[in-house]
Parts: structure tokens; C-alpha cells; sequence
């Protein structure tokens, strides 16, 4: 057996290089906004990154548009679940940008990309036939975003 820790990483924060790579993969992000009960509302969703803004299209009725509606603060959580555990969190708020319209202008190149992404060669399959569904455009302004890497705990928890 091997007494090497690589396996763990290293715990540290991403620098902003990293961060773009890891943000550039295909990783689903993790929202959470607030029902207007104040309950937490949890979904995921494909975004793009644009340092330092998410951008994400919502489907007309998707609760989760509703809820920003009623109150724009969100928390987006992007993560490899496998070690060693690079994560981001980017804690702000939404803002409606459009909506609910098709995929029209500036909206068909973000559109674009993300469906490549996501599904790669596919993603033109995929686009083309949803165009003219309704959709929000919303930007994720964070307050802060958090980043880290690795297996060891925090030095802060220990």
C-alpha cells in the first residue's frame, strides 16, 4: 500500500486560472434560492461563467425563477464529487436580464456554448428544436465566491 497522500490533494483555495478551467467543464451547478415562505429551494442548472458572473436560463415556470423573482438572492454551487473534491461557491444575486423569451440575440451564442458543453456534439440537436421556448436569462452577480480543493479538513475546523 502506498503511504503517498497525493490522492488527497492539497487544501487550498483556486486561483482565478484554475477557476476558469474548472468552470469551463461540463459540471452542473447547484442553486438554492428562497420560497416565498422563506424555505430553501434546491435545483440544478447549466450555467457560463464569465468571470466574475454566472449566467443561467431559466425556464418560464421553473420555481426557481419564481422564487428570485420574489427574492433575488442565490447561491450557486459547482463540485467534482469525487476526490479531491474541488468546489465553488458563489453566494449573491440574480438579476432577470430577459425574459421569458426564446433564444434570440445576444442569447443564442451563451445558448450555444452551454448546449455544446453539456452535450457536446449533440448540443446543436438539442438547441435547435428548443429555440422558440420561453425561457428567463438571469446574471449571478456573487458577493462572494468561495473556492476549494482537496481532502484534509480546513485548518479553520481544526
Amino acid at each position: 500500500m502506498s503511504k503517498s497522500n497525493d490522492w488527497k490533494g492539497q487544501m487550498r483555495g483556486l486561483s482565478e486560472k484554475e477557476m476558469r478551467e474548472f468552470l469551463s467543464e461540463p459540471w452542473v451547478a447547484r442553486i438554492a434560492t428562497l420560497k416565498p415562505n422563506n424555505n430553501p429551494y434546491l435545483s440544478t442548472v447549466w450555467y457560463e461563467y464569465d468571470h466574475p458572473n454566472f449566467y443561467l436560463g431559466g425556464r418560464e415556470k421553473s420555481e426557481w425563477v419564481a422564487n428570485l423573482k420574489h427574492d433575488p438572492h442565490i447561491a450557486l454551487h459547482v463540485a467534482e464529487d469525487k476526490a479531491p473534491f474541488t468546489r465553488i461557491l458563489a453566494e449573491g444575486v440574480a438579476e432577470i436580464l430577459d425574459g421569458p423569451v426564446g433564444i434570440t440575440g445576444r442569447w443564442v451564442e451563451i445558448a450555444n456554448r452551454m448546449a455544446t458543453r453539456y452535450l457536446g456534439e449533440h448540443g446543436p440537436e438539442y438547441l435547435v428544436p428548443t429555440m422558440d421556448r420561453r425561457r428567463y436569462w438571469i446574471k449571478v452577480v456573487p458577493d462572494t465566491i468561495t473556492s476549494w480543493t482537496g481532502v484534509e479538513w480546513h485548518k479553520k475546523y481544526l
